[in-house]
């Protein structure tokens, strides 16, 4: 609640400034720029494919698992079918075989667990350093086309409140460079 009120109240000093001082104020939207600029689209398929690899890569590793486990099933009710007419040598063969199975299936499953762990985590260290790369380049294409047209101040027009609520519902007198920035960010994504 303090952050919105102050949020209003910075709102309330910036349009008092504006009509004072005749501010050339400017907006943009950066999560239409992540979700339409070129580059962040193409790091976000990637992401998403490195995604689908570690879900797939776990999956096959879970699949490992649970044939162990089916087959620790298997000897146990085997065991549990013919355990009256087994010899002791038998029995004892086959609790080896299901302490065997049974460490194996933790082991691997402790395996996927640690697997599935590390690459989530790398994976959200990359979204993350992916993340500020691009809003680097964003700040930065702002910055330099602000200066180009004479803006005064750019704000962040497409940030919402913690209840979803837009953090701007008005901005009399802005210009929207959302779309100039995408163009120009997309024409220098070679570089």
């Amino acid at each position: 609640m303090k952050a919105v009120l102050t949020t209003f109240a910075l709102l309330a000093l910036v349009s008092h400034a504006a009509v004072a001082g005749g501010l050339k104020i400017a907006t943009v939207n950066v999560r239409k720029v992540f979700n339409t600029w070129t580059y962040s689209v193409e790091i976000q398929k990637r992401i998403d494919k490195t995604r689908e690899t570690l879900e797939q890569e776990n999956n096959d590793r879970l699949s490992v698992v649970n044939e162990y486990r089916m087959e620790l099933n298997r000897v146990r009710q085997q065991f549990q079918l013919n355990q009256s007419t087994m010899s002791e040598e038998d029995k004892n063969k086959v609790f080896m075989e299901l302490s065997n199975l049974q460490r194996e299936a933790l082991a691997l499953e402790q395996d996927r667990r640690d697997f599935l762990r590390k690459s989530r985590r790398r994976l959200a260290d990359e979204m993350s350093t992916e993340a500020k790369l691009i809003l680097d380049h964003v700040m930065q294409a702002a910055q330099v086309y602000a200066r180009e047209k004479k803006f005064d101040m750019v704000i962040e027009a497409g940030g919402s409140t913690t209840r979803g609520v837009p953090l701007f519902v008005h901005l009399e007198g802005t210009v929207d460079i959302t779309d100039q920035l995408i163009n120009r960010l997309n024409e220098n994504s070679g570089n």
